[in-house]
């Protein structure tokens, strides 16, 4: 759907015997209302503003939701981007009633590759002792 843009010539027409401003879309008008009214302005007193210096009607309700976008904080921070390439490890949950992890499994593993079947062999015997 189109965005309806609100269009007025300026200088051709004047509206209370003041000249017209140019005004390129609704937006731009609460924009200069609240650059002039302030972040605290109603939306009541906007409406007037934009009546009385770009003859445009708008609602207040139009109003409330185009300047609650405009005068939302931007940049609001966010989740931070994982870096791509670096894996972190989970911290191992501690084993309930004293059992074995993954973790655990592939330790020994690794010992058992560089030790040899007959090495690991007699450190289990050992440890079993």
């Amino acid at each position: 759907m189109a965005k309806a843009k609100a269009t007025k010539q300026a200088g051709t027409s004047t509206h209370n015997g003041e000249p017209v401003e140019e005004l390129t879309n609704k937006a731009e008008s609460i924009r200069c209302a609240l650059a002039k009214l302030g972040r605290k302005g109603k939306p009541t007193e906007i409406q007037g503003f934009i009546q009385t210096n770009f003859g445009v009607e708008m609602t207040t309700t139009v109003i409330s939701v185009y300047k609650s976008k405009l005068t939302k904080k931007k940049g609001k921070p966010g989740r931070k981007p994982k870096v791509v390439g670096a894996t972190a490890e989970a911290a191992p949950k501690p084993a309930a009633h004293g059992g074995v992890t993954f973790k655990d499994l592939r330790s020994v593993k690794e010992i058992s590759d560089r030790l040899g079947p007959t090495r690991m062999k007699e450190l289990v015997e050992l440890m079993a002792d």
